[in-house]
């Protein structure tokens, strides 16, 4: 037995109403209703549960609901948009892999060498230089990050306006901001562990060309990073966000 549209209605006012619970980033509960791409699922789930109750018994309508509302209770239906979620960013955290993957293997790994070989001479002139490139290269690394997920928030705003709130809208510019900033944590990290810092009581011994040749491929590094963020991860965002949108409404 097919559901009417009124029934479809039902199932449909029925999951706008439920919300699920999770920590916001200082740990305080908090609750959301259900996205809208995760609605359109529960209801085609809902819906195929109550068409088998009627058709297998003798139970209305109202009642098959009532199972399946029980069935996918708040904590049902939260673990499908956790599980969900993680979904989709095994998806993007795999493309950007494929990215890496795929720039290592061809001729485009010649052009970081010359990046590289570039701010080695750059960083080798004097000490005053050493302390500008690194903080210009990391600095436009930085802006250039804050910029992509300004630019990703305007685009997918602008694709998916505010009628409805959708998974991967929310997704799209939090998966840049984890991607751009684990760069800046990466960087620092490994500065302060493999380039030597340079102060006024070791300036006499400081070994320019050892530590110019760390900090140059590390900058390099970086580099392709966010390349790779914004030519294949950003990118791709944008087009699936597009089909996305359109295939759920």
């Amino acid at each position: 037995m097919q559901l009417n549209t009124t029934q479809l209605q039902t199932i449909e006012h029925w999951l706008s109403q439920q919300t699920v619970y999770y920590s916001d980033t200082w740990g305080r509960a908090n609750s959301k209703p259900l996205y809208y791409d995760v609605q359109c699922e529960m209801v085609d789930h809902i819906a195929s549960d109550i068409e088998h109750q009627l058709k297998e018994g003798n139970n209305t309508f109202e009642e098959a609901f009532q199972t399946a509302k029980e069935k996918w209770n708040a904590k049902e239906l939260q673990k499908l948009e956790i599980s969900k979620n993680k979904s989709l960013r095994a998806k993007y955290n795999k493309s950007y892999w494929n990215g890496l993957k795929d720039f290592v293997f061809s001729p485009k790994i010649i052009v970081s060498i010359i990046i590289a070989f570039v701010l080695y001479r750059l960083l080798m002139i004097n000490e005053y230089w050493f302390s500008e490139v690194k903080f210009i290269v990391m600095m436009s690394c930085v802006l250039f990050g804050l910029g992509l997920i300004l630019v990703n928030m305007y685009q997918t705003e602008k694709i998916n306006g505010k009628q409805h709130r959708f998974l991967l809208n929310g997704l799209s510019y939090r998966i840049i901001a984890v991607q751009t900033g684990f760069t800046g944590i990466f960087v620092n990290l490994f500065m302060n562990f493999f380039i030597e810092p340079m102060n006024f009581f070791n300036a006499d011994t400081y070994d320019f060309h050892n530590n110019s040749i760390r900090l140059s491929i590390l900058l390099t590094l970086m580099l392709i990073h966010v390349g790779i963020v914004y030519f294949v991860v950003h990118k791709s965002l944008k087009k699936d966000l597009k089909q996305y949108v359109q295939f759920y409404t």
